[in-house]
């Protein structure tokens, strides 16, 4: 049961990752490194 929590834990973080990163590529245009990383 923990590795159930922890997979979650670690799908939601990363879907977390992709949609902020998505979100702040958008106003950049293209998706490049330096403007995602930079907050």
């Amino acid at each position: 049961m923990l590795e159930d929590v922890l997979l979650v834990a670690i799908s939601l973080g990363a879907l977390y990752y992709l949609y902020r990163k998505l979100v702040k590529n958008r106003g950049c245009g293209c998706g490049k490194n330096s403007c995602g990383e930079k907050k």
